[in-house]
C-alpha cells in the first residue's frame, strides 16, 4: 500500500530504529511509547488488520511470535510485558502489527 507508514519503513522510506528483522517481519521501536519498552513486530506483508488474518498467513504469523521472544529476551522483559494486537478504531495505523510492551506501562495505555 502506497501511503501505508510501516510498508514504507519496510521498503527503508522511512526512517526507523530497528531492533530485530527477519526474512519477512520487521521490528522497531515505537515512536510514540506507552511503556517503557514499546516495540511494534510487523509483517512485511501488508495486511490490514487482525480479522484479515487468514490460514495462508499462518506461518507468517508463527513468525512474529518467534520474533516477540526474540525480543522479551534480548530485551531481558521476561518478568513483565504484554504483547497487544489492537483493531479498529484502535489501530492507528491500518497494517497488522504487534505491540511488545515492558516494563512499567503509562497510564493512558488502556484507554
Amino acid at each position: 500500500m502506497d501511503d501505508c507508514i510501516f510498508c514504507k519503513i519496510v521498503k527503508g522510506e522511512l526512517p526507523t530504529k530497528k531492533v530485530l528483522e527477519t526474512e519477512n517481519v520487521i521490528s522497531f521501536y515505537d515512536i510514540s511509547p506507552s511503556a517503557d519498552t514499546h516495540i511494534l513486530v510487523v509483517p512485511k506483508k501488508h495486511i490490514l488488520t487482525f480479522r484479515d488474518i487468514k490460514m495462508e498467513h499462518k506461518d507468517l504469523i508463527l513468525e512474529m511470535f518467534e520474533v516477540a521472544q526474540k525480543i522479551i529476551d534480548k530485551k531481558k522483559l521476561e518478568e513483565k510485558y504484554r504483547i497487544s494486537f489492537n483493531g479498529e478504531k484502535l489501530q492507528i495505523v491500518p497494517h497488522l502489527h504487534m505491540h511488545v510492551l515492558g516494563g512499567e506501562l503509562k497510564k493512558n495505555y488502556d484507554k
